[in-house]
């Protein structure tokens, strides 16, 4: 019986029709596709499964503009900075070329793709501290990224850091988020105020947009309609958000799809506000996270 060959490792860097640069990598592990603008991973099909990430029908792909979709980085402020109304929302990366240091796709197995970023005389002219940031994604039947910050200046500071995914869902009327019962959160959607989560799940009938404080926990978000299933857990993150824009707000962001938001929940890997991060000089953080659909259901 004749068998099915496997496929060769394909690396190719090409622009977008708005000139955005891209990278593009295929083989034994499935496909991904990158911009080195903000190391963003736009899309990623592990072997033998569905999608793991949703990107907006909408989005712009063009240079400086922010892709609405896949897994954008933020550094070193959340949403907005705070007595910076001036300040780019959610801070300096996420719309700025990184180094691609290394993309290793091989016969079989997991694929490799690394980017760096370093301070330079714009990014101290916007906040003024010396960084090295390395991003790592490791693409094999589930994803990891491990994201390494750096204080390369002689002073102690402050960052605030996401990891913002997309993960697409057959219908949010009957997804639901499990793992942060007991958890209080900050409610963007209600004046910022403070409560504490006591439902089993975090489930969708309207905006949801909350920043969960002083959680290490795993989360599993539930599609029953697709049958998927995604487990997300994370070390050196001690915040988390889940957010859905709903009609309304999906039907003001120019860069998404009228019913866009039907189809993604985004679960995020943070520190911010109370647990932003302290970094001495010299020293560095690290975050990292696994997103597993691998175990779901096959299409």
């Amino acid at each position: 019986m004749p068998t099915s060959a496997t496929p060769s490792p394909r690396i190719l860097e090409t622009l977008s029709p708005e000139g955005l640069p891209l990278l593009s990598v295929s083989g034994d592990f499935g496909s991904a596709r990158f911009s080195p603008q903000g190391a963003h991973l736009l899309n990623f099909t592990p072997k033998g499964q569905p999608p793991l990430l949703f990107l907006s029908s909408s989005t712009f792909l063009a240079p400086g503009k922010a892709i609405r979709g896949g897994v954008p980085v933020i550094f070193p402020w959340f949403g907005p900075r705070a007595g910076h109304p001036e300040a780019p929302m959610h801070g300096l990366v996420r719309t700025r070329l990184w180094q691609v240091d290394r993309v290793d796709v091989p016969e079989k197995g997991p694929a490799t793709v690394r980017f760096s970023f370093l301070s330079s005389a714009e990014t101290l002219a916007l906040w003024p501290h010396s960084f090295a940031l390395s991003l790592e994604f490791v693409l094999g039947a589930a994803l990891e990224i491990h994201w390494e910050v750096q204080n390369t200046g002689n002073a102690p500071f402050q960052f605030e850091q996401a990891l913002h995914p997309y993960f697409p869902i057959q219908d949010v009327h009957s997804a639901s988020v499990s793992g942060l019962r007991g958890a209080h959160y900050l409610d963007k959607t209600d004046a910022l105020r403070l409560k504490e989560d006591d439902a089993p799940c975090v489930s969708f009938t309207g905006e949801v947009d909350r920043l969960y404080l002083d959680t290490k926990a795993e989360c599993v978000l539930s599609d029953p309609a697709s049958g998927r299933t995604l487990v997300v857990s994370k070390t050196g993150s001690n915040s988390s958000v889940v957010w859905n824009p709903w009609s309304a707000k999906a039907a003001a962001l120019p860069d998404l799809g009228d019913e866009d938001w039907r189809h993604f929940v985004c679960v995020e890997q943070v520190n911010a506000a109370e647990n932003a991060v302290l970094l001495p000089p010299g020293a560095s953080h690290f975050l990292t996270t696994k997103y597993d659909f691998s175990n779901s259901a096959r299409p």
